[in-house]
């Protein structure tokens, strides 16, 4: 019987490399393409565009977050700003930016009703009525982006029967142990699945962090009260999106998510609530995604094999990982530094113990709101 066990992991863990190859050759060579700015050239004026910025407190870098914001290399944007309540300390930096740069159209909303349990929903209605452009950029406080974003992000929705665009989240800024864990999975796990995902099923793996949506699709789609009692709000945009029979398209351009002093509840936090989002979205693909960390499979192998050939496979690995995702940071141009990748294989451990949250609890924490959470992400009170 064990060695029946022991070959059923090891045939897990040959399944598991040949995705690392697979991540590394398709983020390759999306990361070669650029979008083709050409059709922007092909219209007479470009249309606004409205950028919602759901805030609440203060996140790494704010002041730095939505100062590149206001300096976007773009003719006609607006910026509109969603806080819930005037004692929000987010409130004076964004006055403060908003006289400095006294030519960008900008305004703040401060509203505190709520249409449902999804609290950055919740935001986002409140903002909705003072949307004036064609089309809207749901974008993150803790974001920052190149001046010529929204130009990119325009030329991908312009090209035909794309209705959603969301741009490659890359982490950067890390200085504690947590913040590394975190930018380590984003550029190496995250974004590049987004890809895989896509080339090989198809599937619209929206991350909210940067979306793209023209007001008339919003509009159609209910406006963003019909994601009110769902966490995954993002990704239910993409998969409402594909069914309307248009496409989702990700593009190759960074958007930078600034993660800099984490610490490492936030990072257990995050990232069983990441897990239980996915787990009560698509359990079989849930399931599938357990064959994506190859450390945690040969720390397997190697305990049932007990052996020094089990000890030579897990150090084998664990250097082939880590040569992995040192690649693909390059690929994304990522900031961490070369001693941040012997931490790779405790945070695979990490992320391999979590994965098995969502299986004993269906409680999440966001922004200290708690809630139950059951199937495609829907929203349940802790407490009736």
């Amino acid at each position: 019987m064990l060695t029946v066990i022991v070959y059923f992991y090891a045939l897990i863990l040959g399944i598991s490399l040949i995705h690392l190859a697979v991540s590394a050759v398709v983020t390759a060579r999306r990361m070669k393409q650029k979008p083709d700015l050409k059709i922007l050239n092909e219209l007479k004026s470009l249309p606004r565009i409205s950028i919602l910025k759901p805030l609440k407190g203060i996140d790494d870098n704010l002041e730095l977050n939505l100062r590149s914001f206001f300096e976007l290399d773009y003719p006609d944007y607006e910026l509109i700003f969603g806080l819930q309540n005037t004692d929000d300390p987010a409130l004076p930096i964004v006055n403060k930016l908003m006289m400095a740069y006294p030519g960008v159209n900008a305004r703040i909303v401060v509203e505190n009703s709520e249409i449902g349990l999804n609290p950055k929903i919740n935001n986002l209605h409140n903002m909705e009525k003072y949307i004036r452009g064609r089309y809207v950029l749901i974008s993150d406080s803790n974001t920052q982006v190149k001046p010529e974003f929204l130009n990119y992000m325009l030329a991908a929705i312009l090209k035909p029967d794309v209705g959603l665009v969301t741009a490659t989240i890359r982490g950067i800024g890390a200085k504690k142990l947590a913040a590394i864990f975190e930018n380590l999975h984003i550029n190496t796990y995250v974004s590049p699945n987004v890809f895989v995902a896509d080339a090989l099923s198809g599937i619209p793996v929206v991350i909210g962090k940067s979306i793209l949506i023209s007001t008339q699709l919003l509009k159609r789609m209910g406006g963003f009260k019909a994601f009110k009692n769902f966490l995954a709000e993002d990704y239910l945009l993409g998969l409402k999106t594909k069914s309307l029979g248009l496409k989702v398209s990700t593009i190759p351009i960074m958007v930078d998510n600034v993660n800099i002093e984490w610490s490492l509840k936030r990072f257990i936090n995050r990232h069983t609530r990441w897990a239980k989002i996915r787990r009560n979205m698509h359990i079989h693909h849930y399931f599938i995604e357990s064959v994506s960390n190859p450390i945690a499979l040969a720390v397997i192998l190697a305990l049932l094999l007990h052996n020094a050939l089990g000890a030579g496979l897990l150090l084998l690995v664990t250097l082939v990982k880590m040569a992995h995702d040192i690649y693909l940071s390059r690929l994304m141009k990522s900031d961490l530094k070369w001693y941040h990748f012997f931490l790779t294989p405790v945070k695979d451990l990490l992320i391999s113990i979590l994965w098995f949250v969502p299986f004993i609890s269906n409680t999440v924490n966001w922004r200290d709101n708690y809630f139950k959470i059951g199937k495609r992400s829907e929203l349940r009170p802790l407490f009736n």
